[in-house]
């Protein structure tokens, strides 16, 4: 029989660390097969909890696994469920138990477990994986108690430290230039050059800034007409690109065209129009579509592909640099939530319920009479113990790890003995 003890805190899982992507493809899940999965793992008993974190990058099952089970067994239904070999699991795989599982969730919620170091989008994506298992029954006192913490500690790190302020990838990095060169993006308007990966990008990026209008330019036509629906943008035919520009002012290029699409007199010609107002063009192709001379134009600010990888990789370096940071907040977090994890085995549970109560009686008693507090105290003694006897021998007896913890959580939060 299983106690509390028992149940062992268990991840089993697979990133872009030790799996290479066609590993990762065969074992992602939908938001679907999540909740397939988790009724699977705690109806057949595998688990008596689980939450399943499912990203591009990594999949990964946290489990309140029973100490009389062997984790193979987790590999194996894996394995077989997407069609594996159980071998090639493992080797592909990693292994985290009790505090390390713990560990590996909260650097992942804070980012420092991610391939962009920093990155935000993990800690809604942890939160996302809780309200699954939540929905799907498959999480109790543990498992929810590790992923609330884990978010509280993703939280901290991101107000205490900078290690997600800097932006990594180009796209970003040329709008927040941008929102230095002019402040308020809202006001401005933005053309830019190519609906393809990069410029749909760039252009979903500047909506959610608040972009006040956005031109979508393409030589395909249908293509600009998507993108400029999925932002709300205007759509300017390719042989009218030169009567627009002098509207921009932000220019973005992505086409890679193989000559540059905007020249020095091009952009000589919209600054003339535009009586000298500023400008701001940011090529993000390769080869550029920008002459290099635009950026000797009074009042137009030019960046090219090789400036923006420059501040990615010093943004890199201070993200870098914050680690050690983020890592002692993780671990402050961390500790709090091993030292309630700890106290949820029966033994110290048990202790301090009775010292509780005995801190209620002994607190009655200093109100009465000192002449009858010693008839009173024995009175109350035995009232405790049978009060408690049949309490305790459920307690003890529960053969689920699960329940049984739920339980102990349960006496914990209704006596109030984690304050102490």
């Amino acid at each position: 029989m299983a106690n509390a003890s028992e149940a062992r805190l268990l991840l089993l899982g697979w990133n872009f660390r030790q799996a290479d992507v066609v590993v990762r493809e065969r074992v992602a899940f939908s938001p679907d097969e999540v909740r397939e999965a988790l009724k699977r793992l705690v109806g057949q008993g595998l688990m008596a909890e689980s939450v399943i974190v499912s990203t591009c990058h990594r999949s990964e099952i946290y489990g309140l696994f029973d100490g009389g089970r062997d984790e193979g067994e987790l590999t194996a239904f894996l394995a077989q469920w997407r069609g594996l070999e159980a071998a090639e699991l493992s080797s592909s795989g990693f292994l985290r138990e009790g505090a390390d599982a713990a560990r590996h969730l909260f650097r992942v919620a804070s980012g420092l477990d991610s391939m962009a170091l920093g990155e935000s989008e993990v800690l809604g994506q942890v939160r996302a994986a809780l309200r699954l298992a939540r929905e799907s029954g498959s999480t109790r006192s543990v498992l929810h108690r590790l992923f609330e913490s884990a978010v509280a500690a993703g939280k901290r790190v991101r107000t205490e430290t900078e290690i997600g302020m800097h932006p990594l990838s180009v796209t970003s990095i040329g709008l927040e230039l941008a929102g230095k060169v002019f402040g308020d993006l809202s006001q401005k308007m933005l053309l830019v050059l190519g609906a393809g990966d990069t410029g749909s990008l760039f252009a979903q990026q500047a909506a959610e800034a608040g972009a006040r209008e956005l031109m979508i330019a393409n030589r395909t036509l249908a293509r600009s007409e998507a993108l400029a629906a999925k932002v709300a943008g205007r759509v300017v035919p390719w042989d009218r690109l030169y009567e627009e520009l002098p509207k921009a002012d932000v220019v973005v290029g992505t086409t890679a065209s193989p000559a540059p699409v905007v020249t020095a007199a091009h952009a000589e010609a919209a600054m003339r129009e535009r009586r000298g107002r500023p400008m701001f063009f940011l090529d993000l192709a390769m080869p550029p579509d920008f002459d290099l001379k635009i950026g000797e134009i009074y009042n137009v600010f030019a960046y090219a592909l090789n400036d923006l990888e420059q501040v990615a990789e010093e943004n890199r370096r201070r993200r870098a640099h914050e680690i050690p940071r983020a890592e002692a907040v993780l671990e402050e977090e961390l500790a709090k939530f091993m030292v309630w994890y700890g106290n949820l085995s029966v033994v110290p549970t048990l202790a301090g319920w009775r010292k509780r109560l005995d801190e209620l009686r002994d607190a009655e008693l200093a109100r009465q009479p000192e002449g009858e507090r010693e008839r009173l105290r024995s009175f109350a003694d035995a009232l405790l113990g049978r009060m408690l006897h049949e309490p305790l021998r459920r307690l003890k007896a529960e053969p689920d790890p699960g329940k049984k913890l739920d339980r102990v959580e349960a006496v914990r939060h209704l006596f109030d003995l984690d304050t102490e």
